[in-house]
């Protein structure tokens, strides 16, 4: 990731990078695939960071929900914020 861009920026996707590939088994693939590729672990969470920019800003830009949702947990979630 450019350096020119905000560090917080870069930190909060870092953690989100750090989260989604522990609980999401096909980003977890891509960040193992691209580990084994480049043969080194920064590289691959920079390019899985990439990556996850990528879906944002196709989410956004066309209104779609994440490819990898889970709907009974997205409901459950969304059902307790109404329920405060």
């Amino acid at each position: 990731m450019s350096k020119e861009g905000a560090s917080t920026a870069r930190w909060a996707l870092s953690m989100a990078v750090d989260t989604v590939k522990i609980r999401n088994k096909p980003i977890m693939e891509y960040y193992n695939h691209q580990k084994e590729r480049t043969g080194s672990g920064k590289l691959a969470h920079v390019l899985t960071m990439r990556k996850l920019i990528r879906m944002i800003y196709f989410m956004l830009s066309t209104r779609k929900p994440w490819k990898y949702e889970n709907i009974a947990l997205t409901e459950r979630k969304v059902s307790d914020l109404e329920d405060d």
